[in-house]
């Protein structure tokens, strides 16, 4: 049975990142040592925005007070942001023509600034962020939100993650899911699904 929706992860699978580049861009704007950017990225805040408990200008507080150099809440969510690397663009036309057949939306444990990173004229539709649903996968909850709202049998939803906890999560609840690995792989996977 074709999904009547497909819901892509997003790091790591349509916006690869890499946490030294982070790191690094921490390091070349506060002068501190790669250990410290490290403490800093373990502190609470990052989980606390990504869960939708805190906002830019918390997270712009938490790097002022960490750093003691006044950071804007526009230059705090670009420091955040520098962990993606270039958007996996092969994937995202596989987006577009996907989204010729069926809904293609989101399915991320981001805070919801995350799509300033998509791609001119992308966007995924519905778009579910755990800084929106308040919780992260592959808890019950995050899924549990993503079905009321998507209000489809389990079984016509497509979830595709790179994280293997997240897929079996899916699974579980009676999903279809596919473990990103690569962008190859992926293609084949959709094929033998009749999915172009």
């Amino acid at each position: 049975m074709a999904p009547a929706v497909i819901l892509f992860d997003l790091g790591g699978v349509l916006l690869p990142f890499d946490q030294e580049r982070r790191i690094a861009a921490l390091v070349g704007r506060f002068g501190c040592t790669a250990e410290a950017a490290r403490v800093f990225m373990a502190d609470g805040i990052h989980w606390r925005l990504s869960l939708g408990e805190a906002n830019e200008l918390d997270l712009a507080g938490a790097f002022t007070a960490a750093f003691g150099r006044r950071v804007s809440p526009t230059e705090a969510a670009e420091l955040t942001l520098s962990v993606f690397e270039e958007p996996n663009h092969e994937l995202w036309d596989v987006v577009a023509r996907l989204r010729r057949r069926t809904t293609v939306g989101g399915f991320s444990d981001n805070p919801s600034f995350v799509d300033q990173l998509f791609p001119m004229d992308a966007f995924l539709d519905p778009m579910f962020f755990s800084s929106e649903l308040h919780v992260f996968k592959p808890s019950a909850e995050a899924f549990d939100a993503v079905e009321e709202a998507l209000d489809l049998p389990p079984e016509t939803i497509l979830l595709i993650d790179d994280t293997p906890a997240n897929v079996d999560a899916a699974v579980a609840r009676g999903w279809a899911a596919l473990h990103f690995t690569a962008n190859a792989a992926l293609i084949a996977d959709l094929a033998l699904r009749g999915l172009p």
